[in-house]
């Protein structure tokens, strides 16, 4: 039986507060143990366990990293780092009393009318002696953002700290979090493709878009993903660089150096005769990169619901051609309702397709011949998001 963490109280202080936040991202994703995050997170289970531990301030790039593997809302978590970062330095330098600044030249501002931050969700600062109140604590937080009017639009203007982050479109079709070393944008979806800058890390950045390219394998949880991330200058980031999907539904567009999306799939199963219960699963198709497993049982173990659960993620490599897993059926419960196994064409992580070909293995015994099953709009959606999700 796993250890139970060690109770924080959200009243204690900011950090106890953000920690107590962030356990609940975890149990909102039904509770993976740290372990389990580790495998997709890139950091250790260790180091995740601490970062909820409310005993020490953690770094961006693991928070972003603790959120990502939970499927968790990034750009919501770098603002309440960030938040959390003003209200630990503001009480430091609060406690050790006012430091001299020199005076200067105010820096004048192009003339533009101001808009306000959009609004993020703050941690209760608790306003104690010795800590400033949340009121300026959120005010020092605040950063001035002007509009200012483009060739290509209205974009948000970079704010005024230097902090080289990339203009934001006024209506990005979604956003991402770059981390680690920074996002290296490049005119094309290849890793040869020229590049145009790098992308500091901790920016928030819009992306008006995405297509496919070469495939890349996701800096922290080593996932294959083909999506490219389109910028409003045309340039373009890699999808496994920064933290962030385009949301579901969006369809991919063209872009320099771009590949066709998957074409087609075709599921074959067969029972492994050297090893009873076991089922040898190969997918075929056109313009495949990446493919994913899942199949729709009951557990013979609680929980027991009845559901579509990922049992293989693949991709084609020099080494390895072909897709294809082998899957042990232990643990299944045996039933009136057949077991149905899916094979669907992946863009990445949480990346899938509606290219998709689904066969039934019987119910109560295996084989030997795996009919093809077609499925409802809703079950072929649950089925593709549970083939195309992140490793576990």
């Amino acid at each position: 039986m796993a250890r139970q963490e060690k109770a924080v109280d959200p009243a204690a202080g900011p950090l106890q507060a953000f920690a107590y936040e962030l356990r609940k991202v975890r149990t909102e994703a039904g509770g993976p143990t740290y372990r389990a995050l580790a495998r997709s997170a890139g950091y250790s289970a260790a180091t995740l366990s601490e970062a909820a531990g409310g005993t020490r301030k953690p770094t961006l790039d693991v928070v972003l990293a603790y959120v990502g593997a939970c499927r968790g809302d990034v750009d919501l978590w770098h603002r309440r780092w960030h938040e959390l970062d003003t209200v630990l330095t503001s009480a430091t330098l609060t406690e050790a009393g006012p430091v001299p600044v020199a005076e200067a030249d105010p820096v004048p501002l192009p003339e533009a009318d101001p808009v306000e931050p959009a609004p993020s969700a703050p941690l209760d600062a608790v306003s104690r002696r010795g800590r400033p109140s949340r009121r300026r604590l959120m005010a020092w937080a605040a950063v001035p953002v002007l509009l200012t009017a483009t060739a290509g639009g209205v974009y948000l203007a970079r704010d005024q700290r230097g902090s080289g982050c990339p203009e934001q479109p006024a209506h990005p079709a979604f956003t991402a979090v770059s981390y680690g070393a920074g996002a290296r944008a490049h005119t094309g979806a290849a890793r040869d493709a020229p590049i145009t800058r790098t992308i500091p890390s901790g920016c928030t950045i819009g992306f008006v878009g995405y297509c496919l390219g070469e495939k890349i394998h996701d800096n922290t949880g080593g996932t294959p993903d083909v999506r490219w991330f389109k910028l409003p200058d045309g340039d373009v980031v890699a999808s496994g660089i920064v933290h962030g999907n385009p949301p579901r539904g969006l369809a991919a567009s063209r872009c320099v150096d771009d590949r066709t999306p998957p074409g087609t799939i075709a599921l074959t199963a067969a029972v492994d005769p050297a090893k009873p219960g076991t089922v040898r699963l190969k997918a075929t198709g056109t313009r495949l990169d990446i493919v994913g497993f899942a199949a729709l049982y009951q557990p013979a173990e609680p929980p027991t619901a009845r559901r579509w659960r990922q049992i293989g993620f693949t991709e084609e490599t020099a080494g390895k051609p072909g897709f294809g897993v082998s899957w042990r059926l232990e643990g299944v419960a045996t039933g009136p309702d057949p077991v149905l196994i899916a094979a669907v064409a992946c863009l990445g992580g949480d990346g899938p397709t509606g290219i998709v070909d689904v066969r039934s293995a019987g119910a109560g015994r295996l084989g030997p011949k795996f009919p093809p099953v077609s499925l409802t709009a809703p079950q072929r959606a649950e089925a593709v998001n549970a083939a195309c999700s992140y490793p576990a």
